[in-house]
């Protein structure tokens, strides 16, 4: 077989791990989220203050879009708005608890993941995997 043909069969066999993993994080009581509400709630955890225009800018969607996205959340009580004291136009968006706890749930499967991988991965095969990963994603992303 050529190298582009196990290229592309590589390619392929990540993408369907990828999509496991997805499906790994959709299940249990995370279920009743969307993926791209997952993205959301680990983009607020991880950048504390984040508004909606720094969301849009980071996933490259509309303002509009990321605004109906955090609406959504918050009116099921995941996310909250809190008004700036110096310019009270604008608004920086926080986890709740119930959002907290999504995002526990959320982080001890990527745990469980990484625990697997680790397992059949030695230090310096992740390291390989990790630098190979971000010098396509800089080269073609």
């Amino acid at each position: 077989m050529n190298q582009e043909l196990e290229l592309v069969e590589a390619m392929d066999e990540l993408s369907e791990l990828i999509r496991k993993f997805q499906n790994q994080l959709l299940s249990g009581e995370l279920k009743a989220y969307t993926l791209r509400q997952l993205y959301y709630i680990e983009l607020i955890n991880k950048q504390q203050g984040i508004n909606v225009s720094e969301i849009s800018k980071t996933l490259h969607v509309k303002k509009s879009t990321v605004s109906i996205a955090i609406n959504q959340l918050i009116g099921l009580d995941i996310v909250t708005k809190i008004q700036s004291d110096t310019d009270k136009r604008f608004y920086s968006l926080q986890l709740t608890s119930k959002g907290e706890n999504i995002m526990k749930m959320h982080m001890q499967v990527h745990k469980d993941t990484i625990k697997k991988i680790l397992k059949i991965l030695n230090p310096d095969e992740v390291d390989n995997f990790i630098k190979i990963i971000n010098k396509i994603k800089v080269s073609i992303l």
